[in-house]
């Protein structure tokens, strides 16, 4: 009896040593990740872009006092150690499954719809910043009032496509939003509604699964409903489609950290006329391009930039029109798979992304003596972007 007590305590003794020891290297393993991550991402040399997530990724801050007192440096340091930490794209991937597994269908402003698709949300900007822009439009349309003003604003799939959001999604009406600025415009600016033809085509692939942008398809689509406002008259047969790539994998994708298995194909549209051809000049650039279309970009992480090599401050494009019509393009990236079938209606079309052009735009309009004005956004980029307003004030 005496034998077998003591072999049931030694049996306790080691189950209690490999217990503690079990724990012990469980809290060093905790230890170790906590600390070897954060010094691991200090001693590596820092990413400048992020592929994946198609932006630049926050640097090193400058130690200063000042913003040590006033609370900048810590907040940059907070940015630069999360954008910085080793294994970055590991643990997003990590967070967003997890949530799927507990039922959680949104991550970073993304909706995981049906079908696998990706939908971003509509969050817009207060009402006053809003209200800053529509003045502006309204003052730069009358300080400009011999030309004509074409606005376009874009719906997203949030809107058109609202049917494969996530049941009981909380999403803002986009439509009211879009019905309340066009409805304060100067009556100089003629208004270019795509929704009836795009709300016509709900079987059709209209934006791209994994990205926010509209198909080539939604962007002919709405340009063939707009189009006589506009005093054009497009040859619906005048375009070959061509597939250029079926592995695009968006910024969506990017942006939730979903890992999609979906990839979606994009497509081009090339004029069957041997004679429809146009000039790209990237001004700052200082390059010249043969093609609205750039093959080089499908093999980047953006293949959206296929058209027009994504976004410039200013690009000029010369058509082989002699009508004396100039077109003045101010637009975010929507437009880039627009202005292909603007080509064969005006002698020469001027773009601006007024995110990144800081020059005169009154003296550009002189220069390139603009006879129309397009201004085309899409609604998500519209009601969060404040650049509009300096670049059409001239500031």
């Amino acid at each position: 009896m005496r034998k077998q007590d003591n072999h049931h305590e030694h049996d306790q003794y080691s189950h209690s040593l490999f217990y503690k020891k079990y724990i012990n290297l469980l809290g060093l393993l905790f230890i170790g990740i906590i600390v070897f991550f954060p010094l691991a991402s200090l001693i590596l040399p820092d990413t400048k872009l992020s592929e994946n997530e198609n932006r630049i990724l926050t640097q090193l801050p400058r130690f200063s006092v000042d913003s040590i007192i006033d609370g900048r440096y810590m907040k940059k340091m907070q940015k630069y150690t999360a954008d910085q930490l080793v294994g970055r794209n590991f643990w997003i991937y990590t967070k967003t499954s997890t949530d799927r597994l507990i039922g959680k269908n949104s991550s970073n402003g993304v909706y995981f719809g049906k079908n696998s698709t990706l939908i971003e949300n509509f969050n817009p900007l207060p009402a006053d910043a809003i209200e800053q822009t529509k003045a502006a439009l309204n003052t730069f349309a009358e300080r400009h009032s011999d030309l004509n003003h074409y606005f376009m604003l874009v719906p997203n799939a949030v809107s058109i496509t609202a049917e494969k959001l996530p049941a009981y999604a909380p999403v803002l009406n986009q439509n009211d939003y879009i019905n309340g600025f066009t409805a304060g415009l100067n009556e100089k600016l003629t208004i270019l509604d795509p929704r009836p033809i795009l709300e016509e085509h709900p079987d059709e692939l209209l934006y791209y699964k994994t990205d926010h942008h509209w198909t080539t398809l939604g962007a002919w689509l709405s340009f063939q409903g707009v189009a006589d406002a506009m005093a054009i008259k497009p040859d619906p047969d005048a375009y070959t489609v061509y597939p250029v790539t079926d592995t695009f994998s968006g910024a969506l994708v990017s942006k939730s950290g979903y890992l999609s298995l979906v990839t979606d194909t994009i497509d081009v549209y090339l004029p069957k006329s041997e004679d429809d051809y146009s000039v790209v000049n990237y001004v700052e650039e200082q390059k010249k391009s043969p093609s609205l279309y750039d093959s080089e970009q499908l093999q980047q992480k953006d293949k959206y930039a296929v058209f027009l090599e994504g976004n410039h401050p200013l690009i000029k494009i010369k058509n082989p029109v002699a009508n004396g019509k100039n077109l003045l393009v101010i637009k975010d990236s929507y437009a880039n798979a627009f202005i292909p079938f603007l080509t064969p209606f005006y002698s020469e079309i001027t773009v601006i992304d007024p995110r990144y052009y800081y020059d005169s735009i009154d003296a550009l309009i002189a220069d390139a003596q603009i006879t129309d004005i397009l201004y085309l956004f899409n609604a998500n980029t519209f009601f969060r972007d404040t650049t509009l307003e300096p670049v059409l004030n001239d500031d």
